[in-house]
């Protein structure tokens, strides 16, 4: 009797932990969250574009369009925010050298990041017909920098790289012990949820296009409803809309965006 009385005051109090998180603070069930699903899916470190992603394409084949417009972000590469200062929890991995790591966002938990998104106008209508991308942003590595060993929270999506600009030399990711070096023009698509460790070992930057994509395809089918509704519970977070607003930029890239803007406005 008392076992059972033990039980259901652990389980009584589970489910209280659980709502307070789902109302409050939703990205701590990040992690039971990846748990629960793991049970249901299986995957190598490194998974196949083509089976999982296969609108990849799209962007490989306009990459270097992608790439036009992240080198004229990149004019204003000092009023890009660092990684940390858009998301606090990367202090633990990007904020214990003076090596930046920075991160220009332009869609956040499938909702476009203004004004960074009307900034790369040509990205953001390749990225509007891509409705399994949920986030985007340019990941740009100063030279010399190292991101430590760390795991992803959250198994409900797949990463996804295109690199842009990539130093010759020692620049590559180990993801779950497999080893990628990054190419201009060419793709990966990873699960984070493996520990993984980034090396720019040269003295140049690397950037590259950084997505997170919907893992429907490998999700059981009454499993992707829940996992839409995760990501949208994350979304709603204090913590995410937060750094949503500090990844905004306030520069300008020039004059060929102003008219792009202006003709936006004439057609609204």
């Amino acid at each position: 009797m008392m076992v059972m009385q033990i039980i259901l005051i652990v389980l009584a109090s589970l489910a209280l932990v659980f709502t307070l998180a789902y109302f409050t603070k939703p990205e701590l069930l990040t992690l039971p969250y990846t748990a629960f699903l793991k049970l249901f899916v299986s995957n190598p470190p490194i998974v196949d574009l083509e089976k999982y992603f296969p609108e990849y394409r799209v962007l490989e084949d306009n990459w270097e369009t992608i790439r036009e417009e992240c080198l004229r972000v990149l004019q204003n590469e000092e009023k890009i925010p660092k990684f940390h200062e858009v998301d606090s929890i990367q202090k633990l991995i990007s904020a214990h050298d003076e090596v930046p790591w920075r991160t220009f966002g332009i869609k956040a938990f499938d909702r476009f990041v203004e004004p960074n998104a009307s900034l790369v106008p040509k990205t953001r209508e390749l990225l509007e017909g891509l409705p399994r991308v949920n986030l985007a942003m340019f990941s740009i590595l100063g030279p010399g920098k190292r991101i430590p060993r760390h795991f992803g929270f959250f198994k409900g999506i797949f990463r996804y790289h295109l690199g842009l600009i990539v130093p010759e030399g020692e620049c590559y990711i180990i993801n779950g012990g497999e080893k990628y070096y990054w190419k201009e023009g060419e793709s990966v698509l990873f699960d984070d949820t493996y520990f993984h460790e980034v090396w720019n070992n040269t003295e140049g930057t690397r950037v590259v296009f950084f997505a997170d994509v919907y893992r429907d395809n490998s999700l059981p089918k009454w499993l992707r409803p829940l996992n839409r509704h995760m990501t949208q519970l994350l979304a709603s977070s204090k913590r995410v809309r937060d750094g949503v607003k500090k990844a905004e930029v306030t520069f300008d890239v020039g004059e060929e965006n102003k008219i792009n803007q202006q003709k936006k406005k004439e057609l609204a």
